[in-house]
């Protein structure tokens, strides 16, 4: 691995082996973002090294994660164009959008995608939760700003400075409102028909060749018939690692509670009558995140009645094709790629957990915990009983879905335009009696 992926830091590299050794633990959390970056990498916000930022976790876990941090300021221009500018039947005018968009958020965007460690990342989140009350909801902290209010001491989590982070706000605030203006100005010129680009016709020039496309074409044509090309992807599943999955450290309450009775069961289930998810559900339902089956999670209510309901959720999945990798990657402001989704049904209870973290903390949503966290959190689940779960870590598992939760915004707009090209696609087909193929590339 060392000779084939010489510019990263996996878990199998002698930096991270070495650290594992000095914290005296054999449990390894190291995400891509550590994966990607070689031994001697730095933050450009507390500017520790590698051997500085690796700390264990409550659970004894070595955390090895580094994030990447974007202007959610750009998120909001997104916003701002889509209401001025929405999709219509109208192909060139979909694709005029799309590329002024594309060309303007540079321009809108405060500083640059940055990978920033995760305690500088968690500085941030926390700050912002601080003053929740006086800073833009989509207001992001640039990586020079959060080295302003952080105290940093190696192998721990940053203390933050609430004053200066307040301070740091004020003194972008003009210029942050200053964008959003110049936001909206050219969303409402792109809708009034401004700054039109004519569109090249005919197929697009491919250039001059490769030498990598040329060798890649002559040893996929030399390989055995059926074989995927997966070297990538191989290296990036052999060099992360997840043991915190699972390993919450709170330990677990089990209160007595009463189970309900044959006929007591019988009537939540006829109460269900009706309700899409139950029936969806089966008889064999176990929740995916606190492992109860339907009976299992029925409750009684203060008022001594016995209820249970189960929920519909979106769970997002990573890429695993490694074309669509190497393609998404290229323009991805977020290190993680969604590649699909799937609606998995939970149960109230571990839905809850969301549910109370937005109520209780301003600026999370619905993709701001995974299945995965729900799992941690809830642990071995008591049967009949509501989910007795730690806040704090709920709070500070959500801050670190950041990079999740850009990957997923990204992923909305990026199948959002797939759906325009293919109906253009279809279109053009029709209209010139072309194969998939040759509209596809024209198109």
């Amino acid at each position: 691995m060392s000779a084939i992926a010489h510019m990263r830091d996996g878990r199998w590299s002698t930096n991270t082996k070495t650290l594992l050794e000095r914290f005296g633990t054999t449990k390894l959390d190291l995400n891509s973002g550590w994966a990607s970056t070689w031994t001697k990498w730095n933050c450009p916000c507390c500017q520790r090294e590698k051997p500085q930022i690796a700390r264990l976790s409550t659970g004894g876990i070595l955390l090895c994660r580094l994030e990447f941090h974007h202007d959610h300021l750009v998120d909001r221009a997104k916003r701002i164009y889509r209401e001025r500018n929405p999709r219509t039947d109208d192909r060139d005018i979909n694709i005029q959008v799309s590329r002024t968009k594309d060309a303007l958020m540079p321009l809108i965007e405060r500083f640059e995608p940055t990978l920033i460690c995760i305690d500088c990342n968690l500085a941030e989140g926390r700050a912002k939760l601080e003053l929740a009350a006086e800073i833009d909801r989509d207001f992001t902290f640039a990586p020079s700003e959060i080295a302003t209010f952080i105290s940093v001491t190696a192998n721990r989590v940053h203390d933050i400075d609430i004053e200066k982070a307040r301070r740091a706000w004020l003194a972008a605030r003009d210029d942050f409102a200053d964008r959003i203006d110049f936001a909206e100005r050219m969303a409402q010129r792109i809708a009034g028909g401004r700054h039109r680009r004519e569109i090249a016709p005919g197929q697009r020039l491919l250039g001059q060749a490769q030498d990598r496309d040329i060798i890649y074409r002559l040893f996929s044509s030399s390989a055995p018939q059926g074989y995927r090309h997966r070297l990538g992807m191989l290296i990036e599943m052999r060099s992360l690692s997840n043991d915190s999955a699972g390993q919450s450290p709170k330990p677990k309450h089990r209160p007595k509670v009463r189970a309900p009775t044959d006929a007591e069961f019988a009537a939540v289930e006829a109460a269900q009558h009706g309700n899409k998810t139950w029936m969806l559900a089966g008889l064999d339902w176990l929740c995916p995140c606190c492992g109860r089956s339907k009976r299992e999670i029925c409750r009684r209510s203060n008022r001594g009645l016995w209820t249970a309901r189960i929920h519909r959720v979106v769970d997002y999945l990573p890429e695993d094709d490694e074309e669509s990798f190497a393609r998404r990657r290229y323009n991805a402001a977020s290190q993680i790629i969604i590649g699909s989704y799937r609606q998995v049904l939970i149960c109230h209870d571990c839905r809850t957990v969301t549910a109370e973290l937005k109520r209780r903390k301003a600026g999370f949503d619905e993709q701001s915990l995974t299945l995965a966290d729900l799992r941690e959190i809830v642990g071995a689940a008591t049967p009949h009983s509501p989910h007795h779960v730690d806040f704090d870590l709920v709070t500070g598992m959500a801050l670190a879905n950041a990079p999740l939760r850009e990957a997923i915004d990204e992923y909305n707009d990026h199948r959002s335009r797939a759906f325009e090209v293919a109906a253009g696609v279809k279109s053009m087909m029709k209209m010139m009696a072309w194969s998939w193929s040759k509209a596809r590339d024209v198109v």
